[in-house]
């Protein structure tokens, strides 16, 4: 079974620029190799330096410029990165000139080293150097307040305690070691680091709240280690390292923990440039912060430190008091982790919940066979489109014949159809448009920002690659389609743009299927008129206002008659006399062509009966009934026939079913309705031959016992050599198929010579006669049997 989407009917809907890919492991990258270099490089030369002078003290300088001018670049490059977050893009930028900063600072304690090395040893700086370092710290400073304040009041609360706790310990430290070098007399050597360590915890501390209350910033959770790792590099070389140890003239810890701490920002941008667009990982409950008992257990060290200077008595108590601190520490951490595990269960129980809740919300607005959104989705959808007053398309999309595909291979094959149709829609759209299943084989699509015209132009390509075969249950089927567009106005609902666009499908259909339209105002008073054309249909079938008149089939030469072909007619009462063109149409549509049809196949065969009565061998042989597509796919239709020419008492090879070769060409459930018909012994004949798919294989697998040539190929016989041509074609095909061939639309006694002499013995046509009332009919009737008993008699 093969279903065609042909004619015009519609960016692949974009991937989010995240993805659940993995990091990208730690490659050794030329910024990398020469950091790690610069950074040993400064190591050794403080080293070398250290233990005896062998050079000037500038050269200490150089590893940790270059290396600063590594960091900005590294930095700036981070920030450019593709898919980074914008907030995380301008702390980068932000860092990037901190690095620099920092460069030109070192530059200024490379100069400083050369003229005054004492006042480098005592990280004495000059203003010049001064105002860069400041400058520095003031552009992470003001980076780290620009990012986005988020969590809510508790956690806003827990992180401020500790960042006052950072403070308070940092505050100790610096407070006992001034003291002490004060008590030694080094009171300017210590003025600086104690004031850089301050500074510096108090930036770690900012750094922490902040970051930790705003989701870490758009950074990774690896970029966060490295950034952490640098602030403690940082503090431990610009505070403590000063405090303790005690550098040579000339030298200043700084030629060794700026470079370490340029490394690791070095290290962090890497790794942010390579989580870019990477989907973050769920993120893990913490049992507890760390912080408070790191600061702690600090302290007490301090205590401890300071204890033993003072005598046993103090140093005892300051060990208990240590000793008390652990324990409680110890107990808590204990209460914490199994509070931990609850709230892990919790956790966890939750999740479930909210994925059984995203599944139950994503079933309730999506269809379940093709993952589409569902007629609730796409018309909530469409009226948050109209709201938002855009330009808006809505298209309507009904696949023909799609019925044909269910009957004829399977349920399960139409749905694989049904699949595959949806995943070709959701690589045709562009990004922002939606397409949904409204139900059965009718999908619906959203185009936002079109107007018809750019609409109509989507679908010609969406054309295009469903012209492509759709694998379905072991099947390659085309498909074919009818399509309405309407175009939203301002104002307009959801509900009537979308009754628009269904009217305009219905429109595409009317026109032949496979087609699209757009929705006007000619439409609509076309529409409005066959709903009211509908309605007297109805009405008619149960009034009984429909006739039927019966136009002769002749022998050639001499018109003798062989048939009758049964045709319906409507005189309405309003109205006068509706045409078939008119009314079949939307009996088809509307589904009252089945119980028109058989009460037009009864009341023709109990006529054909009253005729055999009346006149005996002098009734009509044949007699057609015209079936459509439609009733060939009712269930039982056969059976209906069967039933009807036992009921009537007629033979089943006197009755011909017409019928038109698009009823049967797609084959399916029509073929196989007209194959048991047939095998009643009932003929069949393929009505307005030539003006439909004219395949010669539908000769081969259609049991016709007769072809009606359309007349369309006999008005013209006798003046374009063509028409002559294709009608003379015709007759020998169906000679060779032992076919009768009969010529419609005979209207001059030229073409039924021209026709006789082709080969032809049947026609009909206004030239034999017209279609004749029932009475006309047995008027005939009873002056060819008068004729025939006087040619007895005589």
């Amino acid at each position: 079974m093969i279903v065609v989407f042909n004619q015009r009917p519609v960016r692949p809907i974009s991937q989010s620029v995240t993805n659940d890919r993995p990091v990208a492991r730690l490659h050794l990258t030329p910024l990398l190799a020469l950091g790690a270099f610069l950074q040993v490089t400064a190591m050794v030369l403080y080293a070398v330096n250290a233990s005896e002078p062998r050079f000037s003290p500038v050269w200490g300088w150089v590893p940790g410029i270059a290396l600063t001018g590594v960091t900005a670049v590294a930095c700036w490059q981070t920030a450019g990165t593709p898919g980074l977050d914008r907030v995380a893009a301008r702390l980068w930028r932000s860092i990037s000139w901190c690095a620099a900063l920092v460069a030109l600072g070192n530059a200024g304690d490379a100069r400083q080293s050369l003229i005054d090395p004492e006042r480098v040893t005592q990280q004495q700086h000059d203003l010049p150097t001064t105002i860069c370092y400041v400058l520095a710290v003031g552009i992470v400073v003001w980076a780290l307040l620009r990012l986005p304040l988020g969590g809510n009041r508790s956690t806003t609360t827990r992180f401020m305690l500790d960042a006052l706790t950072i403070g308070v310990t940092v505050s100790i430290f610096a407070w006992y070691f001034t003291v002490r070098a004060i008590d030694g007399g080094d009171a300017q050597r210590t003025t600086v680091p104690m004031l850089m360590l301050a500074v510096l915890g108090l930036i770690v501390a900012l750094a922490m709240v902040k970051v930790a209350m705003t989701g870490m910033g758009g950074l990774e959770h690896g970029t966060l280690r490295w950034f952490a790792a640098a602030a403690i590099v940082g503090t431990v070389g610009g505070g403590l390292f000063p405090l303790v140890v005690q550098a040579p003239v000339g030298l200043s810890g700084s030629q060794m923990f700026v470079p370490a701490t340029m490394l690791c920002v070095v290290l962090g941008a890497d790794r942010q440039r390579r989580a870019a667009g990477v989907r973050p990982g769920p993120s893990r409950r913490r049992l507890f912060s760390v912080v408070p008992y790191a600061a702690v257990a600090a302290t007490d060290g301090l205590l401890l430190w300071v204890s033993s200077d003072s005598g046993r008595v103090v140093l005892v108590v300051a060990t208990a008091a240590s000793l008390l601190t652990a324990l409680v520490a110890v107990r808590q951490f204990g209460a914490l982790r199994d509070n931990g595990r609850l709230l892990n269960r919790v956790d966890q129980q939750l999740t479930q919940l909210n994925r059984y809740q995203d599944e139950l919300t994503h079933r309730a607005t999506h269809d379940v066979l093709t993952g589409l959104a569902n007629r609730y989705l796409f018309e909530e959808s469409a009226q948050k489109l109209l709201a938002a007053g855009a330009p808006l398309c809505v298209a309507l999309v009904d696949l023909d014949d799609f019925k044909a595909i269910n009957d004829r291979l399977g349920h399960a094959v139409g749905d694989a159809f049904l699949v595959a149709i949806a995943e070709r829609l959701r690589g045709s759209l562009r990004e922002g448009d939606l397409a949904a299943r409204l139900g059965g084989d009718e999908f619906g699509l959203l185009l936002p920002g079109l107007t018809s015209a750019e609409a109509l132009a989507l679908l010609s390509r969406l054309d295009e690659t469903m012209s492509r075969p759709l694998p379905a249950g072991g099947h390659e089927l085309l498909a074919r389609a009818s399509i309405g567009v309407a175009e939203a106005w301002p104002g307009a609902t959801a509900a009537e743009v979308q009754r628009r666009a269904d009217v305009a499908m219905y429109s595409a259909k009317d026109r032949g299927k496979g087609r699209f339209a757009v929705y006007d105002a000619a439409l609509e008073r076309t529409h409005e008129a066959d709903q009211q054309l509908g309605a007297d249909l109805r009405r008619a079938l149960d009034a009984g206002e429909f006739t039927l008149v019966y136009q002769p089939i002749v022998a050639l030469p001499d018109g003798r008659w062989t048939g009758l072909e049964t045709l319906v007619r409507w005189p309405h009462p309003e109205r006068g006399p509706i045409g078939p063109d008119t009314f079949i149409p939307i009996a088809e549509r509307t589904g009252l062509i089945v119980p028109l049809g058989s009460w037009i196949l009864r009341t023709a065969l109990e006529q054909l009966a009253a005729w055999d009565t009346e006149f005996g061998e002098g009734s009509p042989r044949h007699l057609g009934v015209n079936v459509s597509a439609r009733q060939l796919r009712e269930p039982g239709f056969a059976d209906e026939v069967r039933d009807a020419l036992e009921d009537v008492g007629v033979r089943p090879d006197r009755l011909v079913v017409e019928v038109t070769e698009t009823a049967v060409f797609d084959g399916g459930v029509a073929l196989d309705t007209l194959v048991a018909i047939s095998a009643l012994g009932v003929r069949v004949a393929l009505d307005d031959f030539g003006t439909g798919h004219s395949s010669l294989g539908l000769l081969r697998t259609v049991p016709a016992d007769t072809l009606k040539v359309d007349k369309s190929f006999v008005a013209d016989i006798g003046g374009r050599s063509e028409e002559a041509v294709i009608a003379s074609a015709m007759i020998q095909i169906t000679e060779g198929l032992h076919l009768w061939a009969v010529a419609e639309g005979v209207e001059t006694a030229a073409q039924a010579d021209l026709l006789h002499e082709l080969g032809y013995r049947f026609a009909q046509g206004y030239h034999f006669s017209r279609p004749l009332p029932p009475a006309e009919v047995r008027s005939r009737l009873a002056e060819s049997e008068l004729a025939r008993s006087s040619v007895v008699r005589n």
